[in-house]
C-alpha cells in the first residue's frame, strides 16, 4: 500500500484569487489552514479596483494582512495586472520597492471582452508591451502568463494551443531572459513546450486540472461547478501534462488557481463564473494525484520547492504533514461550492 505519511516543507501557492471584502475574510482562513507559508496573489479584482499601481497593491496587500490573526507567518505575494498603459518604469519601481514580485498579463479583445474573469482593462496589443517587457528581463520580473487566445473564431479548447504559438513562443524568442511562468497549464503542447524551453520559462499547475478532463463540465448536464478558464482538455491532454508534472520536472510548480464565486454566480443559467474553489483541500487533492501516480517522493519538490526562486522566497524550514485516512471535502464554504465537496480523498493534513 506505499508509505502511510509523508512530511515536506511548508508549501507556497503560486496561484491564488482571495477577492475582497466579505469573500476576501470567508476564503482566506481555508489558505491558512492548508498551511501554506505564501501565495502568489492574483489581481483581477472587479474593475477599476483591479491591481494595476503600486497604490492600489499596497492598499490590498494590506487589507489581505489586516485579515491575518496575530502571529500568522503567511505572506501575501502581490502582482501587478497589466494593462496597455502600464509605464514600464512603474513596473520596475514596484518591483524595486518591493510592492508586487511579479507581472499579471492576461489578454482581452478591442472591446475589453474574451479572456477571463474581470480581464476587460487587461492586453489587448502584446507586441504593445515589449518595452515592459523588456525593462522586466533587464530586471529579473517574472512574467505570469493567462495565456489563451481570446480571438472569438478559435475554438474554446484550443486557445491555449493557439496563444501558445501565436503569443508565447515569439514573447520567448525576443526575450530569452525574461522570466515566463505559463500559469494554469492544460494543453500538452505547451507542457512541452516549457520542458524544452531552458530555464527561464515555468509553468503552474492546478489540482482541478490534474484530476478532470472536459467531460466533467458536462457531469449531469451542464456543469457550472466545474467550469474554469483555461476549461479542462481532452483526457490525452490531461494525462501528458499530470505525467510531466509527477515525474518531477523542476520547473513545475502547484498554483491552485483557486478561485472562488457565490453559488449564485456559479449556478446562473448565462453567463456563469469562470472558477473552481480548491483551497479547503489543496495539499490533500495534490497529494492524491501523486499517489495514485507512485510518485509521493516528488510531491515535496512540487508543492514546496519548485519556482520559490523566482519570488525570492527560500523552501521553508518548517514542515507539513500528510497522513493516509479519510477527508471528506466540504461541501461549501460560505456561499462557495467546493471542487470535489462532500467526497473523500484518500489523504489528509495533519493539523485539520
Amino acid at each position: 500500500m506505499g508509505t502511510d505519511s509523508i512530511t515536506i516543507p511548508r508549501w507556497f501557492d503560486r496561484h491564488l484569487h482571495l477577492r475582497d471584502g466579505d469573500m476576501l475574510r470567508t476564503v482566506l482562513p481555508h489558505t491558512l489552514a492548508s498551511q501554506a507559508t505564501a501565495a502568489v496573489i492574483m489581481g483581477n479584482l472587479p474593475p477599476p479596483n483591479e491591481i494595476s499601481t503600486i497604490v492600489k497593491a499596497i492598499a490590498y496587500r494590506d487589507r489581505i494582512i489586516s485579515m491575518l490573526p496575530p502571529g500568522s507567518d503567511f505572506t501575501p505575494i502581490m502582482t501587478c495586472y497589466l494593462t496597455d498603459e502600464t509605464a514600464p518604469e512603474d513596473v520596475v519601481s514596484g518591483y524595486k520597492e518591493g510592492v508586487w514580485r511579479a507581472v499579471k498579463l492576461y489578454l482581452a479583445r478591442k472591446d475589453g471582452s474574451g479572456g477571463t474573469s474581470h480581464s476587460s482593462r487587461a492586453v489587448k496589443d502584446i507586441r504593445g508591451r515589449y518595452p515592459v517587457f523588456a525593462a522586466m528581463e533587464k530586471e529579473g520580473i517574472p512574467l505570469l502568463g493567462h495565456f489563451e487566445s481570446v480571438d472569438p473564431e478559435i475554438d474554446e479548447f484550443d486557445r491555449e494551443m493557439i496563444c501558445l504559438y501565436l503569443n508565447v513562443i515569439p514573447l520567448h524568442e525576443a526575450f530569452p531572459g525574461l522570466k515566463i511562468v505559463f500559469e494554469h497549464i492544460t494543453d500538452n503542447r505547451s507542457a512541452e513546450f516549457v520542458v524544452s524551453a531552458g530555464d527561464n520559462v515555468f509553468a503552474t499547475v492546478t489540482a482541478h486540472h490534474l484530476m478532470i478532463n472536459r467531460n466533467a463540465m458536462f457531469d449531469g448536464g451542464m456543469n457550472p461547478f466545474k467550469y474554469c478558464k483555461p476549461v479542462p482538455k481532452r483526457d490525452d491532454h490531461r494525462r501528458k501534462v499530470r505525467a510531466i508534472v509527477t515525474a518531477g520536472h523542476p520547473r513545475f510548480g502547484a498554483g491552485t488557481d483557486s478561485a472562488p464565486w457565490d453559488e449564485a454566480a456559479k449556478a446562473r443559467g448565462f453567463g456563469c463564473s469562470a472558477g473552481i474553489f480548491t483551497a479547503p483541500a489543496a495539499p490533500e487533492l495534490y497529494a492524491t494525484v501523486f499517489d495514485e501516480d507512485g510518485a509521493l517522493d516528488k510531491l515535496g519538490a512540487f508543492m514546496s520547492v519548485n519556482l520559490a526562486e523566482i519570488y525570492g522566497l527560500e523552501p521553508s524550514k518548517e514542515t507539513m504533514t500528510l497522513v493516509r485516512g479519510s477527508f471528506t471535502i466540504p461541501e461549501r464554504v460560505g456561499t462557495v461550492r467546493v471542487f470535489k465537496g462532500g467526497e473523500i480523498l484518500p489523504w489528509k493534513l495533519v493539523g485539520r
